[in-house]
């Protein structure tokens, strides 16, 4: 990747802003971020059949201490189906195809199956990823990388990871809310929210958005001013090995 960023920044940004209703949609319903203590503390099954997805990947293997998991199936959907065989707390493991490890801490109930979507945090590269982003100049990666964004139509080789606004800059007088983040190789992006929570508009300028690693940034409206209550959406491309 080329290291002058600046006014590959402010170009990109300016050229791909896009009209509002172009906007993505949030995470489905029931997905879960890994907390911050790096475990998925969740309750399973012990008398019917449960499912773990993980968006954007494949699960390759579960594991756990001996006699605590049975009828473990992985489902032409990429998920994983398996069923608690004791009534005591317990930790298992989910790996996926592009190497991710999820540590889940157990506890085993009655009644109906359990269905979780899982995300992690960390960036996840993988060859296919490093292919799609080197086959193309750098201004035209980030062009097709926004715009596939503003559909939630990211590369299947990008992975869905845990949205985070830390690291992020954001102007002191709008608020934030990470929506949805997902990572590539050598690129992350993010999709925030930002609210003008004042009863005056605020001026809206993508260098307000700069930070350490960003790449570009771009909104989902041609607005210049972001009226009082108002919403918008950003997209902030930014190096995935820089982390908060």
């Amino acid at each position: 990747m080329k290291s002058n960023l600046m006014a590959v920044f402010v170009a990109v940004a300016l050229s791909v802003s896009l009209p509002a209703q172009a906007s993505a949609s949030a995470l489905p319903a029931g997905t879960l971020s890994l907390p911050q203590n790096g475990q998925f503390t969740l309750s399973v099954s012990a008398t019917n059949p449960n499912m773990i997805h993980i968006p954007g990947d494949v699960v390759s293997a579960i594991s756990g201490p001996a006699g605590t998991l049975t009828d473990k199936r992985l489902t032409s959907s990429g998920a994983v189906v398996f069923t608690a065989v004791t009534d005591k707390p317990f930790t298992f493991y989910v790996e996926t195809r592009k190497g991710q490890t999820f540590p889940v801490a157990a506890t085993p109930v009655k009644g109906q199956g359990k269905v979780y979507r899982l995300l992690g945090d960390m960036p996840v590269s993988t060859p296919e990823a490093k292919a799609w982003e080197t086959a193309q100049p750098y201004e035209s990666l980030l062009l097709s990388l926004n715009n596939q964004a503003m559909k939630s139509a990211l590369p299947d080789s990008y992975t869905p990871v845990k949205p985070d606004v830390a690291g992020i800059t954001v102007p002191s007088r709008l608020q934030a809310v990470a929506e949805q983040a997902w990572t590539g190789h050598a690129l992350r992006i993010d999709r925030v929210r930002i609210t003008n929570p004042h009863s005056y508009g605020v001026a809206l300028r993508e260098q307000d958005f700069w930070a350490r690693g960003v790449r570009s940034v771009m909104f989902d409206s041609q607005a210049i001013t972001l009226m009082a209550g108002a919403t918008l959406r950003v997209f902030i491309i930014r190096d995935a090995e820089v982390q908060p």
